[in-house]
C-alpha cells in the first residue's frame, strides 16, 4: 500500500504520525498547531488526536488528491466547482507564518486517504483500523498513485535540474566519455529534523555553515580517450591500446557538463555564463588523480548578476568564491572512499581552497554537555536551531538583513558520508515567496 518511488528524495515523502494531543494558536481561535519533526504545524480547530499523513515542506501533492479534496484556492480546479481551498495550482506546501505564527508543513487526517484510495484509486484500505501499525512509515506512492514529490519550479522541469537534456531535431550526438563507477554526483542532504536520532551521544559531528549558491562537483577521474588515428587502427588490427585516461569531469547538482569527446560542442548551463566550468578550471589543477571536490559556488557570474538572488557573500560584482566541503577518492575499479572533515580542510588549506565556516567539532553530547537521557536527541536539536538559525548571514554585505541559510551537521565516522542539513524558518519563507515568483530561478 505505502511504497516509495525508485527516484524518490527522502525530504520529500509523506509520513504517517500518529498525533496524540495539538497545542492552541495563541492568536487564532480557530486554528491549531502540533509540532512534527521538529517543525510547527497549523491545521484547523477541528482536529482531533488520531492518525494523520504528513506533508513537508516544499513538496508538491498530487493533482488527483488536492482536486478531490477541493483543496484548491481557485474553486474551477476543484471537483466541487463552488469549493474553494488554500493551495495554489502546483500543489507546493509552503512555508507559512499564520497569525503571526510559523507553519512549515500540512496535515491530514488518514481517513482523507482513504477515502482517496477508495472512490478516486478503486483500490479500498484500512490504514486507522488496522491491526497494523503504520505510524512512522514514510512514502510517496500510496495504491500505485504518486501522491508527492519534490516540487520543481515551473520552467526548470527539463531544464536539467529534473532531468538530462533531450537532444532535438538533427543536432548530433556526441559519444560519451564516461566510464562507469567513475564519476559521482553528489547524493540528497537529508533534513536533521527528521534525522536527529541517527546522531549518536558518543559520534564526532562537525558543524559548518550552509552557503546558499549552486551545487557543484569537479573530478579527476578515469575517462575515455579520443583516441588519434593511429590507435584506431591498431585497435583495428588487435593492438592493444590504453582507452582511458584520468582527466576532468565537472558538473552541477544533476548535470554532467563534459561528459562527450566534444565537450566544445556542449552549451549546458542555466546563467548568462557557465559559472561551472568557471569553478572547474580553478578547482581542476589542484586535483590530484582519482579525486573529486563537491561544493557550492557563491556569489556573481561574470557580467554581474548573483548567483543565488541578495547572496553576493562578500564577493565582488562579476567575481564568484569556491567552497569545498567534500572529498572522495576513487580508484581504477570504483571503489569510492571518502576523506574526512579534517582531511577535506588540510588538502584544501594546501591550495588555498576556501572550506565553510566551522562552528563546532567534537562529540554530540559534550557540545551542550548534554545529560545522556531519553530526551537528549530533542533537547540538541532545540538547543541547535536557538544557536544557530534565524540569523543574518554573516557574509552577505550588499542586502540587509539576509537570513542565513542555516547549517550542516555531518557525522564524521571513517569512509561514510553521514551529513544533514538544518535551515532555518526565515529562509525558507524567503525560498517559498521567490518560488511564488516564477521569474526568479533557484538553483541546487
Amino acid at each position: 500500500m505505502f511504497t516509495k518511488s525508485t527516484d524518490h528524495n527522502a525530504n520529500y515523502l509523506a509520513s504517517i504520525v500518529n498525533i496524540a494531543e495539538f497545542r492552541p494558536h495563541p492568536n487564532a481561535n480557530k486554528l491549531k498547531m502540533v509540532s512534527l519533526f521538529g517543525n510547527n504545524v497549523i491545521t484547523g480547530i477541528d482536529a482531533e488526536p488520531g492518525l494523520y499523513c504528513y506533508f513537508p515542506l516544499e513538496c508538491a501533492i498530487s493533482n488527483e488528491f488536492l482536486k478531490f479534496h477541493n483543496s484548491y484556492r481557485e474553486p474551477e480546479l476543484n471537483k466541487d466547482k463552488t469549493a474553494k481551498g488554500f493551495f495554489e495550482y502546483h500543489g507546493r506546501v509552503r512555508a507559512l507564518r499564520l497569525r503571526g505564527s510559523k507553519s512549515e508543513g500540512y496535515i491530514v487526517p488518514v481517513s482523507a486517504l482513504e477515502l482517496f484510495c477508495e472512490v478516486v484509486l478503486d483500490n479500498p484500505v484500512m490504514i486507522e483500523d488496522s491491526s497494523t501499525d503504520y505510524a512512522g512509515i514514510d512514502f510517496d506512492t500510496i495504491c500505485g498513485h504518486q501522491l508527492c514529490k519534490k516540487y520543481i519550479a515551473k520552467g526548470l522541469e527539463n531544464s536539467g535540474l529534473a532531468s538530462s537534456k533531450k537532444t532535438r531535431g538533427n543536432v548530433k550526438r556526441y559519444a560519451s566519455k564516461l566510464v562507469d563507477n567513475q564519476f559521482h554526483f553528489h547524493p540528497s542532504t537529508e533534513h536533521l529534523k527528521r534525522c536527529i536520532s541517527k546522531i549518536n551521544f558518543d559520534d564526532n559531528i562537525i558543524i559548518t555553515e550552509k552557503y546558499h549558491g549552486t551545487s557543484f562537483v569537479v573530478s579527476n577521474v578515469l575517462v575515455k580517450k579520443k583516441l588519434s588515428l593511429i590507435d584506431r587502427i591498431g585497435k583495428f588490427f588487435g593492438a592493444n591500446i590504453n582507452e582511458t585516461e584520468y582527466g576532468m569531469l565537472y558538473s552541477s547538482r544533476s548535470v554532467i557538463k563534459n561528459s562527450t569527446l566534444n565537450d566544445d560542442k556542449e552549451n549546458n548551463h542555466y546563467y548568462d555564463s557557465d559559472v561551472w566550468k568557471i569553478a572547474s578550471e580553478r578547482l581542476y589543477p589542484s586535483l590530484k588523480p582519482g579525486y573529486s571536490f563537491y561544493g557550492e559556488i557563491v556569489g556573481y557570474t561574470p557580467t554581474g548578476s548573483m548567483i543565488q538572488k541578495n547572496y553576493d557573500y562578500g564577493c565582488e560584482e562579476g567575481k564568484l568564491e569556491c567552497i569545498v566541503y567534500r572529498m572522495t577518492f576513487t580508484n581504477s575499479v570504483g571503489d569510492v572512499f571518502e576523506l574526512s572533515h579534517s582531511q577535506v580542510v588540510d588538502y584544501c588549506n594546501k591550495f588555498n581552497i576556501k572550506t565553510p565556516l566551522l562552528h563546532y567539532q567534537g562529540k554530540a553530547g559534550l557540545l551542550y554537555k548534554l545529560l545522556r537521557d531519553d530526551h537528549w536527541h530533542d533537547d540538541l536539536l532545540q538547543l541547535l536551531m536557538n544557536d544557530y538559525l534565524e540569523k543574518d548571514c554573516r557574509f552577505c554585505t550588499k542586502v540587509p538583513h539576509t537570513p542565513a541559510e542555516g547549517i550542516i551537521v555531518r557525522n564524521d565516522k571513517p569512509n561514510e558520508w553521514e551529513v544533514y542539513k538544518l535551515k532555518s524558518f526565515r529562509f525558507n519563507l524567503q525560498e517559498s515567496e521567490q518560488l511564488d515568483d516564477e521569474n526568479v530561478i533557484l538553483l541546487e
